[in-house]
């Protein structure tokens, strides 16, 4: 007899998606390129990310470079596809770096509305520009007497 074998689980598949992009006017960029360096993208660009199915258990979510959240508003439309848009309260610092994320509201992973579940989408990208300079440094008062 043969030994039974371990059902191990497998983990979730990547999310798949039908656009990944930042938007600034009339110019979309694809935000999942798969280069070495991230794209780039306009300080005041708004985002969408479309998947090809309902996803109402879902967050667009945009991280700086400490993983903080940055202050967005956003709007999610869920029928047969979904379309989440997230657009920054303020414009990005020029020469930062941030992670836009699809992610679960009630876990990590994405789930469909039949119960699929996914891996969240990470893309990263980068802001055109310097960074601004850094602020002087404050000389230390000397104590004496």
């Amino acid at each position: 007899m043969p030994p039974a074998e371990l059902a191990v689980p497998l983990p979730p598949p990547g999310l798949p998606v039908i656009a990944v992009e930042a938007r600034f006017g009339a110019t979309a960029t694809p935000l999942q390129a798969g280069g070495s360096e991230p794209p780039l993208v306009d300080p005041g660009s708004t985002f969408e990310v479309r998947l090809p199915f309902a996803a109402r258990g879902a967050r667009l979510v945009l991280l700086d470079a400490r993983d903080a959240m940055v202050p967005s508003g956003g709007n999610a439309e869920i029928g047969t596809t979904s379309r989440f848009t997230l657009v920054p309260l303020e414009p990005l610092p020029p020469g930062s770096r941030h992670v836009l994320r699809l992610e679960g509201l009630a876990s990590r992973l994405v789930i469909s509305d039949d119960g699929r579940s996914f891996e969240p989408l990470v893309a990263p990208f980068r802001v055109a520009g310097e960074p601004p300079p850094a602020p002087p440094k404050k000389a230390k008062k000397k104590r004496g007497g």
